[in-house]
């Protein structure tokens, strides 16, 4: 994984038009200050002695909670620990100083430090890492592993605060069964990474950051969760895999966090530049990365496959709304049941203001039948816009039966199907108007939609799922085709982190190329 720079997460704010998450720099280098007093302390849980000093390592501490316990509430310490395995379930006392002088946990020398839950400590805490509103703390570099339990969980944090980190963590085997093939039901759970907000004051400036969550049995839970009243976050750089439920979620509206209802919802962050595959429910048609009644989210540069859906954005609370929720320059491809899901399936909610744009929708839907790569639940005012569909059917977009999408914006698409041919390419608008058109010509006329959407190969680098790569070729109908109004989003890039707009015009797809 990668070296995260420690500092402080700067705060996101939201753009005047509602759709637009704008990010200031994500991290930013400690201040240099001669009057920041940051204590040390040393854990060996070979040598060590919980009646030791602790701030050298020949008089390192054994356990890392008598470690915690001796911080100050609003003073920085660094917490060094050893490499080797520590049976213990952690309560995080106090909070740090500040963005330049927090509580930190971390690994000493970049040594492998395992929290394990087997006959673990504490065993009344549910969470290996529990944090009730605690502020300025870093957690950098510690494996949670092996808690199964009903309503197990790997890093808790809860209540309201600011300036929390995770980073550079293995996450693995929390779930609530041991049973891989168990069918949960809703009081099933399991959280490996959880941020709730559970009152009027939010829990605000979090960074999760290069982590790995995987092989973890989530049942009716998630794998990486914000919910409840948590603003200004973001989740960049993790990979999510093999979790029996959603991967990455931001959530809103449930009464169980407690959040009052004018702020119970997760918003003004970004989710980028992760890795989310094989999340797959046994139950449910789940997202790999998941918006559900969050508001004021980009969801931009990941890479999902082999999920239920790549990506999901929705609201299952019923009168509410996801709101100002941006999708884009993502690679979504291979997954079982579509590559994105896009609206609200509750008959008084809808996903509004939001957009799905630049992204790479490749041979979705591989579990066959009736379906496509873009599905269309409750929408107002969404813009669905230069993207590659290359669909593993004839079926390229499904407005499905029962749902309304209404002030519809789309074009400037790049359709493929399997037929290879724009007469016999279909876009299922049941849920508009009970239709179903069977050839690109016929839709636009109809619907006066993708007027300058084209149909054709997009040109990929290799289209073989056993070498897929897919970025622009040269040569690819897709370079500069996209829409000439298009102006790139506050700090937003390329699949590759590369500028979005070259040579004057925007690229179709995920990919900006330089050609």
């Amino acid at each position: 994984m990668k070296t995260i720079i420690a500092g402080c997460l700067l705060l996101l704010v939201v753009a005047s038009c509602k759709k637009e998450v704008a990010e200031q720099s994500a991290l930013k280098g400690p201040k240099a200050s001669t009057e920041l007093t940051i204590v040390h302390y040393y854990v060996n849980g070979a040598t060590g002695n919980d009646a030791n000093a602790g701030t050298s390592a020949a008089a390192a501490l054994k356990t890392i909670q008598a470690a915690l316990n001796k911080t100050t509430e609003g003073a920085g310490a660094t917490i060094h620990v050893s490499a080797g395995t520590y049976k213990e379930r952690l309560w995080w006392p106090h909070s740090g100083a500040s963005a330049e002088a927090p509580i930190t946990l971390t690994s000493n020398n970049n040594g492998d430090v395992i929290l394990d839950g087997v006959n673990a400590t504490n065993n009344t805490q549910n969470a290996m890492i529990a944090v009730s509103s605690k502020s300025h703390i870093r957690i950098d570099g510690i494996d949670i592993a092996n808690n199964i339990r009903d309503f197990a969980s790997g890093v808790y944090v809860t209540g309201s605060g600011t300036d929390v980190h995770v980073v550079n963590c293995n996450i693995y085997n929390i779930g609530w069964t041991t049973d891989s093939t168990a069918v949960p039901s809703s009081s099933d759970n399991a959280n490996p990474l959880v941020v709730v907000g559970t009152s009027a004051t939010p829990y605000s400036q979090i960074f999760i950051g290069d982590n790995e969550i995987f092989n973890c049995n989530t049942g009716y839970s998630e794998g990486l969760t914000m919910a409840g009243n948590v603003e200004n976050f973001l989740i960049e750089g993790n990979i999510v895999h093999h979790v029996r439920n959603i991967g990455i979620d931001m959530t809103g509206h449930y009464s169980w966090t407690g959040a009052p209802d004018n702020v119970n919802f997760a918003r003004n962050g970004n989710v980028k530049y992760n890795i989310v595959h094989h999340c797959i429910s046994p139950v449910a048609t789940n997202g790999g990365i998941y918006v559900d009644g969050g508001k004021w989210i980009n969801v931009e540069g990941n890479i999902c496959y082999e999920n239920r859906a790549g990506i999901t954005v929705g609201c299952e609370n019923n009168n509410y709304t996801a709101d100002g929720i941006n999708i884009r320059d993502n690679f979504i491809y291979n997954n079982r049941d579509a590559g994105i899901i896009f609206g609200a399936n509750q008959p008084n909610s809808k996903v509004i203001n939001s957009s799905v744009t630049n992204n790479t929708f490749f041979k979705n839907y591989t579990q066959g039948g009736w379906g496509g790569e873009i599905s269309l639940q409750n929408t107002d005012a969404a813009v669905i816009k230069n993207n590659i569909v290359q669909s593993n059917s004839n079926i390229v977009v499904i407005a499905l039966w029962g749902f309304t999408s209404t002030n519809l914006s789309m074009d400037y698409n790049r359709y493929y199907s399997t037929s290879g041919n724009a007469s016999t390419v279909t876009f299922d608008w049941g849920g508009i108007n009970n239709s179903t058109y069977g050839s690109m010509a016929d839709f636009v006329s109809a619907t006066g939609l993708d007027a300058h959407s084209t149909y054709g190969v997009p040109g990929l680098v290799n289209s073989n799922l056993s070498a897929l790569n897919l970025h622009l070729a040269s040569g690819s109908a897709c370079v500069n085709a996209g829409d000439p109004a298009f102006i790139a989003g506050y700090q937003e890039y390329d699949i590759d982190g590369q500028d979005r707009k070259r040579n004057g015009r925007v690229d179709i797809g995920a990919d900006e190329t330089s050609y």
